[in-house]
């Protein structure tokens, strides 16, 4: 523990400078188990009636999910109020002791059975310690709503809907169609009593496996992480050494993805009498050498960790930009074969050079965002993220390679049929219950989108 008290009466303190200087003081002090203590504590005065409290600790101690257990443990302390008895660690030490492991290790010898490739994006040597870099994205609202419909029409949640994008833009960006990454999943078992509110590490990081063939659909690929997870939801308590072993391989993959859904923020604290916390922000460490960290919200925030030696911020605003048209594609029809869109764009030859991929395909048929323009000879692109939704259906339904936003559908081929087809993948994607004479009411991309705001309900709901 220390207190620290910034002097700004000079005017010329450079406080978050200041402030950053200590947390890279208080992470190098965590990580040298050597010389103990693993969670250290600062609190910083940086105004007479504002403080900034850094609290530090090695992941050998407690998890992500522990840690908000334990900030609002030490807000009730602050306080003066009595804190409930703690749940006893020992609880899930043995449970993990008395789980069965060889069913454990049959469970993940099945699913793992015939992977024989890891699926690696950089370098074997980058694993470990390494410079390392970090940037935020996030998903618009519109975009953020329509995973959570894809995920609920799919009976899936929202964390495999992003784990099939990632699977996805792994396969493309290796070309490879059988592919793995790291998920990290909170290892609370509900059979132990209390396991909710317990402090201690209890994360675990499993491999998820994707086997994409030319014929497999958003469907299909939601179907087979979804059964696959089923499959060993009472097993993920198995060390990733031990898949290791099982598989007789010594790495499987060096990417890992992770789905925060535990309360973080300033919210998650909470704010008493005169105290009131105006923000919380946290920062883990992985020694993968990419980490894309997904926290659900009204729009969806992706944080990207990645090595500086492996990969530079254009390549990886380019791999975000091409992350959000997988999703974009999963929207506008799960029925679609993943194999008629290419991933990789008119940015293949910077993300080709470290995914080791062939490129032999033409660019996606729905551009990504910063693509979108008119291209002066009457074709006007789609400009937001439902007429891309529309645009994609409308292509895939008459057999066109782009359809500019204010072309009728039936003047480019369509007919009751296809107006049948294209409503029923509209109204599968927007979740809503539109009838085939919307399309003969508005038969436009501009048009049917500007229906699609006015009458959509669903479509305007956050996401469970």
């Amino acid at each position: 523990w220390q207190y620290v008290e910034l002097d700004t009466s000079g005017g010329d303190v450079d406080v978050e400078q200041r402030i950053q200087q200590l947390c890279a003081a208080e992470r190098a002090a965590v990580c040298d188990l050597a010389n103990p203590p693993a969670l250290r504590v600062a609190a910083i005065r940086t105004a007479a009636d504002r403080h900034r409290l850094v609290l530090t600790n090695h992941h050998i101690l407690m998890d992500g999910w522990s840690l908000q257990i334990l900030l609002r443990e030490i807000f009730v302390g602050y306080y003066g109020h009595r804190l409930p008895a703690p749940v006893s660690y020992r609880r899930f030490v043995a449970w993990q002791a008395d789980r069965d492991r060889g069913a454990a290790e049959t469970a993940w010898r099945e699913v793992l059975a015939g992977f024989d490739t890891p699926t690696l994006v950089g370098p074997p040597d980058r694993l470990g310690l390494g410079p390392r870099e970090a940037d935020s994205f996030w998903a618009p609202e519109d975009m953020t709503q329509a995973i959570g419909v894809l995920a609920r029409s799919c009976h899936t949640t929202v964390s495999t809907v992003l784990q099939a994008a990632w699977a996805q833009l792994l396969s493309s960006l290796t070309g490879r169609h059988d592919v793995a990454f790291g998920a990290v999943v909170s290892g609370r078992p509900a059979e132990v009593v209390g396991a909710d509110s317990m402090v201690g590490l209890m994360i675990n990081t499993v491999p998820v496996r994707a086997n994409i063939t030319p014929a497999t659909t958003t469907t299909d690929l939601l179907e087979q992480l979804q059964s696959a997870h089923n499959h060993t939801l009472e097993h993920q308590h198995l060390s990733l050494r031990d898949m290791h072993r099982i598989t007789g391989q010594e790495r499987l993959f060096d990417t890992v993805f992770v789905y925060e859904n535990y309360p973080t923020g300033a919210a998650s604290v909470g704010s008493v009498d005169e105290l009131v916390v105006t923000e919380a922000t946290n920062r883990d460490y992985y020694h993968y050498p990419l980490t894309i960290q997904a926290a659900p919200g009204r729009e969806l925030h992706l944080r990207i960790q990645f090595r500086t030696d492996v990969f530079d911020m254009a390549t990886i605003e380019t791999l975000m930009e091409r992350f959000t048209q997988v999703l974009v594609d999963m929207i506008a029809d799960p029925t679609r074969r993943l194999s008629s869109s290419d991933l990789l764009g008119s940015e293949h030859t910077r993300l080709d050079g470290w995914g080791n991929r062939e490129v032999s395909k033409p660019a996606t048929t729905v551009q990504a965002a910063h693509e979108l323009h008119d291209t002066g000879d009457g074709y006007r692109a789609p400009a937001t993220l439902v007429e891309q939704i529309v645009a994609g259906i409308y292509a895939d339904v008459l057999d066109v390679d782009q359809v500019s936003v204010d072309e009728s559908f039936f003047e480019m081929g369509g007919d009751s049929l296809a107006a049948m087809r294209a409503i029923a993948a509209i109204n599968t994607a927007f979740d809503v219950r539109l009838a085939v004479t919307a399309l003969f009411d508005a038969p436009s991309i501009t048009s049917l989108s500007k229906q699609l705001a006015d009458t959509s309900t669903q479509w305007k709901q956050l996401p469970p």
